[in-house]
């Protein structure tokens, strides 16, 4: 992706508060009236009327200044309407295919053609990775909690909330890959579009965190229309990236654009991984104990399976999984 230069934010101009008559028959008590020292009153008085107006200058306008684009560029509410419809229709999507992993513990990259995934909007996933036809590992996540079960060993790792890593949480992942952001609710004032590519039909759209320190939180390229995320970079404030997804191959079914193929890195964990789908059903309904982890693990239980902690070093080694999950 091309570099692209983040604007320093403007100041607003601070709008003058209007005078307020005291209501009628209201006695206009003085800081002496009161006891309290006059000082001490003007510094509280001009302290919290500094606060207001800070506060009045964030919520005034945008914290940057618009970037001039070609004629034909669609507005802000165009691009965010398309993708919040899209992801609207979207409620659930089953693919078979291959994922790949690469993580530093492993130098070789992990390649399952045999995996299945089932993703519900907004943050729920369920992946099983297979082998030779057996199933080695499988990985629910639902929100911030996940579920981790090795068939072959009959061990099984429950996470009740977000593990977090160097940069980012495991429900980070899940939602940097399908749905980053619920588009509908954003603020457009905090939204410029920096790009437009009439050609290519392309758009590069920035994502600001508002505040005294304005800091671009998310870029994401779109083409259409209608509009899909072509790329969507996660930021820091420190405009290091912190994740960064690819989504190309689009098909459509019904309506709604999906993505056949979703590719992540993640540089502070030095992560890397693609999903290559086919066989693809939109909008089926999920087995109602898919997402149930509270009824999983008593099903686990029942089959003899052992609770293992793999974050303290229980469970699969890197190498066992390597191998399919064999003890």
């Amino acid at each position: 992706m091309k570099a692209i230069a983040l604007y320093p934010p403007t100041t607003a101009t601070t709008a003058k508060l209007p005078a307020q008559a005291p209501a009628t028959g209201q006695t206009d008590r003085t800081a002496c009236d009161r006891d309290v020292p006059r000082s001490r009153l003007s510094f509280s008085l001009i302290s919290m009327m500094f606060m207001v107006l800070l506060a009045g200058c964030v919520r005034l306008g945008s914290p940057f200044e618009p970037v001039p684009l070609p004629p034909g560029a669609p507005s802000v509410d165009t691009i965010l309407s398309s993708l919040a419809a899209n992801e609207a229709a979207l409620r659930t999507f089953r693919a078979a295919g291959t994922i790949m992993v690469q993580i530093p513990e492993i130098e070789a990259t992990q390649i399952s053609r045999e995996s299945s995934l089932f993703y519900e909007a907004p943050g729920r996933l369920n992946i099983i990775g297979r082998r030779y036809g057996t199933r080695g590992i499988e990985l629910t996540y639902v929100d911030d909690a996940f579920l981790i079960e090795f068939p072959t060993r009959k061990e099984y790792c429950l996470q009740d909330r977000a593990k977090s890593f160097e940069t980012l949480s495991s429900a980070d992942i899940v939602r940097e890959m399908f749905c980053p952001e619920t588009w509908e609710t954003i603020n457009q004032r905090d939204v410029r579009i920096t790009a437009f590519d009439e050609a290519e039909k392309t758009a590069t759209v920035e994502f600001w965190i508002t505040g005294r320190h304005p800091w671009c939180k998310r870029v994401i390229k779109v083409q259409g229309a209608p509009w899909v995320i072509l790329e969507n970079v996660l930021l820091n404030e420190n405009k290091e990236v912190v994740a960064r997804t690819f989504k190309k191959d689009y098909h459509e079914q019904e309506g709604i654009r999906y993505p056949t193929e979703i590719e992540s890195t993640y540089p502070g964990e030095e992560a890397w991984m693609r999903f290559i789908m086919r066989r693809v059903d939109l909008n089926l309904p999920p087995d109602p104990l898919l997402f149930d982890l509270a009824e999983r693990e008593k099903e686990l239980k029942k089959s003899d399976f052992t609770r293992v902690d793999i974050f303290a070093g229980e469970g699969p080694s890197l190498e066992d999984l390597n191998t399919g999950g064999q003890s």
